[in-house]
């Protein structure tokens, strides 16, 4: 089985990055490599890193006398990698038991494909969220590159979850690096662009699990949706000023994740409102700029969505089974 390289960026993440480690370290795959960069932490970071280090061979930790940012990290990572797959996990997040072995093999015998996801869970306060359970029979779903960008433009949204993504080390290398001008959605971005060269598989298996906490760097996107919406928009934006601007239709995929992303926000918009929480104006503003429709006219046709009925079926899950504790071998329970 070729190997598989996984970089861990670092900044103030060390209370977990012990675990995240560790579950990278168990995956039962040979030929893998962990580079740590550590971001110039003052948290300990550095230390637990090199402790790390020091008990396996297989792990490298370069420590950054300043903060470099994400992107210089990345990018030094994609330098760094030499193995057929390579994987990026966030310090606070970690991989699920078998999610390399399993990705890898599928990778192995799709030569088309230039990137793989699974399924997002999602850990919060020590619980996982029985909305994003695992399944217990493995399915996959290729679809051309062209085909996945045209599905994005119309969910005007990235629904794919880092922790749980697996790239071909020599896709990610001609695809380049991440691009600086993207402070939330890089990562978005990229997917498209790798798109751009190959097929995209996916999986219903959990197999990259995000740790929900106060000190997670993309909160201050959580608490301003609608700048969160803005960040995706810039995304489309400099992919289709980039690799995407070669694309025969072009111009109306672009258009279409503007309108979509409009639909978007008008029903996250009436959903405030039914809440009586703050900024419907904001995102009714938002979301009139980019609608082809009329200000008044829902557009029924996001209700028809996958996403949002994936949303639907996930909260429905919520109701009937109560969250449960990450277990220690880092393997997601089966509710199906």
């Amino acid at each position: 089985m070729p190997g598989v390289d996984v970089f861990v960026p670092c900044y103030q993440y060390g209370a977990y990055l012990e675990e995240c480690a560790k579950s990278v370290l168990t995956q039962q795959v040979p030929e893998l490599r962990l580079l740590i960069i550590d971001n110039a932490s003052t948290d300990g970071s550095p230390e637990i890193a090199q402790r790390i280090a020091a008990a396996d061979d297989r792990v490298t930790v370069y420590l950054n006398e300043q903060n470099r940012g994400v992107h210089d990290s990345r990018n030094r990572a994609i330098d760094w990698a030499c193995a057929d797959y390579f994987v990026i996990l966030d310090a606070d997040d970690v991989l699920t038991e078998g999610a390399l072995a399993r990705g890898i093999a599928f990778l192995d015998q799709h030569p088309e494909v230039s990137f793989l996801y699974g399924v997002e869970g999602r850990l919060t306060g020590g619980l996982l969220d029985p909305g994003r359970c695992d399944a217990k029979t493995t399915r996959w779903n290729v679809v051309s590159g062209g085909e996945f960008i045209a599905r994005t433009c119309w969910d005007s949204f990235c629904d794919i979850g880092a922790p749980a993504v697996i790239v071909r080390t020599a896709t990610q290398k001609a695809a380049g690096y991440y691009r600086e001008s993207l402070a939330r959605t890089c990562d978005f971005e990229m997917y498209l662009r790798l798109a751009m060269l190959g097929d995209v598989a996916n999986t219903n298996r959990v197999s990259g699990i995000r740790r929900i906490h106060e000190a997670q760097l993309s909160n201050p996107y959580h608490l301003d949706p609608v700048r969160d919406f803005a960040e995706h928009e810039a995304a489309f934006g400099s992919f289709f000023a980039h690799e995407g601007r070669v694309l025969p239709n072009a111009e109306v995929l672009q258009s279409m994740s503007r309108r979509k992303m409009g639909d978007y926000v008008y029903w996250y918009a009436m959903a405030q409102r039914l809440r009586g929480r703050a900024g419907v104006s904001e995102a009714m503003d938002f979301a009139a700029a980019r609608r082809a429709l009329p200000a008044w006219l829902p557009p029924l046709t996001f209700l028809l969505k996958k996403r949002w009925l994936r949303s639907l079926w996930r909260a429905g899950r919520r109701v009937r089974y109560a969250p449960t504790p990450l277990p220690s071998s880092y393997s997601v329970p089966s509710y199906l």
